[in-house]
């Protein structure tokens, strides 16, 4: 991995809270489907924009020797059907221990207002990476 590329940020990527949204995810991850918002939809939002992280060729990530390692929400609010978000990622950590390349890529969720509303953390680690 391109550690120079450490604090770059991404584009942003528009992002709408749906009620349809919200169920299909909670049948996908097996939760109850009670009308509100699971604490980890986040994740739907926040893959709308790791793609560019992701496919960034300047990055230069293995992504077939990749896992995901840590995963983390911090909410300023509870997300609601109806939000319409701007979601903005940014890699917030590149770092190597032996031979594991460690990326922590935090991506922002931001309603209208641009008011923050999650912060999502995700740390993906690239085995067999230069030590």
């Amino acid at each position: 991995m391109n550690e120079a590329l450490e604090g770059k940020v991404y584009p942003p990527v528009g992002f709408t809270v749906t009620q349809a949204h919200t169920e299909s995810f909670a049948r996908v991850v097996g939760q109850a489907q009670d009308g509100g918002v699971s604490p980890v939809f986040p994740t739907a939002a926040e893959f709308a924009a790791l793609g560019r992280v992701i496919g960034d060729r300047e990055l230069d990530l293995d992504f077939d020797r990749v896992v995901h390692g840590e995963q983390e929400y911090v909410y300023r609010r509870p997300l609601a059907v109806g939000d319409e978000l701007v979601v903005v990622s940014r890699i917030a950590q590149i770092r190597s221990k032996g031979a594991l390349g460690f990326c922590t890529i935090e991506t922002e969720l931001r309603d209208g207002s641009g008011e923050v509303v999650v912060v999502a953390r995700n740390t993906l680690v690239e085995r067999g990476g230069a030590g």
